[in-house]
């Protein structure tokens, strides 16, 4: 009877190579605090800039509408020079995923040092 340990040997080193030959995927994470859920408890502050990010696939700038491909420039105007500025993404129930992803970007692109999200049942208009 022919003995199973060079077998188990070839499996063993075929193993390890295959360990140490691979490559691992390299994820970026971006870390999210969001504040209370109801708008009521939100904080209102002139120092605050609020993107929302409605139901309806809309997008605005502290109530007014803006298109997703100049949303970086239209919150650079509105960011001016100040650097006390707070962005903070509300984002109503039902809003896209993409279109918060777009809203954080577009927040990088103009420029703000501190970025904010809430999740809300509803905006109020």
């Amino acid at each position: 009877m022919a003995s199973l340990t060079p077998l188990i040997d070839v499996v063993f080193l075929l193993l390890i190579f295959f360990m140490l030959t691979t490559s691992f995927l390299q994820t970026q994470s971006l870390a999210v605090v969001t504040p209370a859920p109801s708008a009521d408890e939100l904080p209102t502050d002139a120092r605050v800039i609020e993107i929302w990010l409605l139901g309806d696939e809309t997008i605005a700038i502290d109530g007014q509408p803006v298109a997703r491909d100049v949303l970086a420039e239209s919150l650079k105007q509105a960011i001016g020079e100040r650097t006390d500025l707070t962005v903070t993404i509300l984002a109503e129930k039902g809003s896209k995923t993409q279109a918060l992803i777009a809203a954080i970007e577009a927040a990088r692109q103009s420029g703000a040092k501190n970025v904010g999200t809430a999740r809300v049942e509803r905006i109020a208009r």
